[in-house]
């Protein structure tokens, strides 16, 4: 089938002038009230559990049953929406995605043809090993369309062995694409700080030079992928985008972001891990699913290079790109600015050292630089009342009060869900130092006792340990709500159980039940390395300190004790905004 020349109208938004966004304020001053804010948000909420107790008994108490409400109506839509969301899965792996395009072409005569997308896949990658280079690329071989696919290796120039690996992978990968080049990043560049966005920025705007006005093509033709260097694709990832991008109602304002799983080694890792890491899984494909949901693009998506172009592409001074190129986008070209789901899944790593302490502390150390994302709370609200932002005044409320509520909530729900309704119920039954309102404390009628383990707190503080656990719970209103949280927390542990994939053989059954009896200690797991990275991450940036980033080892079980030396080099600084 011939490719007919073709070219989208170029929208009218795109002659309007673009609003130029501040990514710091003018003066140090206000900067730093503005990096103050996440810490302040986050901290009046943790608190507020325990200072709100004594000033102000009667607005804890509605606001923690307000607050618990909301939990339990999200923890049961949060399974409703991942059990749709993987029977999704399900059906977008069965679909014969140009079959479907052909079947939906009659209707829709001016969409270009089939063939006519080209998908540029960037991969920013700084002393990641060979091989593991390779699988994502063998992934990316594998897509039936793989001939429409533009792989370009964004290497870092500092690492010393960055071109004779990449002159290795282009010989080897370079017939199975469209096209596959490399591009050098180099270091020390003004304004900038080292990672995966400015290395992707370079690396977009050298494939501008070659593709787009040496090259004489299309931009308009393009998507492009932000793709980490461990992803692996499903085999039919880029015909689904194809689908997408062509049938899209606009194309060049929309992200496609696929259902992402720390599935290629969640069985290598300590069982402490499996926890965080197999269920930022399921929140991110429920996510996809739930109506009504703010929702973001996160780690590897794809969006048009015209709209990427337009908005002069990542940042180089951000480091949690994904999230602020969007916001960027919103903010400069308006509201028809959204992301879809693109519902095949996509296998992240974890991180995984050679030694079981080593992993945990790579671990809280990428949870600091995820959490490092709060840094895009004072860039929304500022963007937010940018006077020259075609976005609308509610789509700008909404984003920036959406980022702010998942990074004040990242460090602060540990506190409200965990100690909320039992430090206001000692410190009043138990201590008289403060007076919660009788309603909330009272057993509601409908629920009486439930079954479960109830410590006697009251009377071992007051030296009585005869009878320390009891087997059935008397509940106030708001134990009763977060009680029957506890349901739809054992179906996400089975749906995690399910989406994690068959059992390697060099796995013991045995460990497989330590791995269950992870589940009682999620307070603590949960506390360790979610909101304390998240209190970190935000404590440094109201220092104006900055943040080190370190490349995270991954891999898996066979894998590390051999890559070991290796991998000892490859944490370690490459930067920071602000200073060390």
């Amino acid at each position: 089938m011939a490719l007919r020349a073709y070219r989208q109208p170029i929208p009218a938004a795109r002659h309007a002038r673009r609003p130029e966004l501040t990514l710091a304020s003018a003066s140090r001053l206000r900067e730093r009230l503005w990096n103050l804010l996440p810490l302040a948000v986050s901290l009046f909420l943790a608190s507020s559990v325990f200072w709100g107790t004594f000033l102000a008994p009667q607005v804890l108490a509605v606001g923690i049953i307000v607050f618990f409400t909301y939990w339990l109506i999200r923890s049961y839509a949060v399974v409703v929406a991942c059990i749709i969301g993987l029977r999704r899965l399900k059906e977008w792996k069965a679909t014969n995605w140009q079959s479907k395009f052909c079947a939906w072409l009659p209707d829709h005569p001016d969409t270009p043809e089939w063939s006519w997308p080209r998908h540029m896949v960037i991969i920013p990658n700084y002393k990641e090993s060979e091989s593991g280079l390779a699988r994502t690329l063998d992934s990316l071989a594998a897509q039936r369309n793989a001939a429409q696919l533009v792989i370009v290796m964004a290497m870092e120039a500092r690492e010393d062995d960055a071109r004779p690996k990449a002159s290795r992978l282009l010989m080897r990968y370079r017939t199975r694409f469209g096209d596959m080049f490399a591009t050098y990043h180099p270091a020390g560049l003004p304004g900038e700080t080292p990672g995966k966005g400015s290395n992707e920025a370079w690396a977009a705007r050298e494939a501008h030079i070659r593709l787009i006005e040496d090259g004489g093509q299309d931009i308009s033709r393009y998507t492009v992928t932000s793709c980490d260097a461990d992803a692996v694709f499903h085999p039919r990832h880029f015909e689904a985008l194809n689908y997408l991008f062509l049938t899209a109602g606009n194309r060049y304002r929309t992200f496609w972001q696929p259902a992402i799983f720390n599935s290629n080694n969640i069985w290598d890792i300590p069982a402490p891990l499996r926890i965080p890491d197999g269920l930022s899984g399921i929140n991110r494909l429920s996510n996809l699913v739930m109506p009504g949901s703010v929702k973001f693009p996160t780690s590897c998506y794809s969006l048009s290079w015209q709209m990427l172009h337009e908005v002069d592409y990542w940042d180089e001074e951000v480091i949690p790109e994904d999230w602020h190129v969007y916001l960027k986008c919103c903010y400069s070209l308006g509201d028809e600015v959204h992301v879809e789901g693109l519902f095949l899944p996509l296998g992240n790593d974890c991180v995984l050292t050679d030694k079981y302490t080593k992993t945990l502390r790579a671990h809280y150390a990428q949870s600091v630089r995820h959490a490092w994302g709060a840094s895009d709370i004072p860039y929304a609200w500022r963007s937010s009342g940018h006077r020259d932002s075609p976005l609308g005044l509610k789509r700008r409320l909404l984003l920036a009060g959406a980022v702010t509520k998942v990074h004040a909530l990242w460090m602060a729900q540990w506190y409200i869900i965990t100690l909320g309704n039992l430090f206001p119920i000692f410190i009043t039954e138990y201590t008289g130092l403060a007076s919660m309102p009788g309603w909330w404390m009272a057993r509601p009628p409908f629920v009486g006792s439930l079954p479960g383990p109830a410590w006697h707190i009251g009377a071992m503080s007051r030296g009585d340990f005869s009878d320390p656990v009891g087997f059935m719970i008397n509940v106030n209103l708001a134990g009763a709500l977060i009680y029957f949280c506890l349901f739809p927390l054992i179906a996400m542990a089975i749906i995690e159980w399910k989406t994690r994939g068959p059992r390697p053989a060099y796995v013991s059954r045995k460990a497989v039940a330590g791995g269950f009896l992870m589940w009682p200690l999620m307070a603590v797991i949960t506390f360790a390395f979610a909101s304390l990275p998240a209190l970190h991450a935000q404590l440094k940036l109201a220092s104006g300190k900055g943040l080190v980033y370190r490349v995270a080892e991954k891999g898996s079980r066979q894998a590390s004790a051999a890559a070991a030396p290796a991998a000892e080099s490859a944490v370690e600084p490459v930067g920071a905004a602000g200073g060390q």
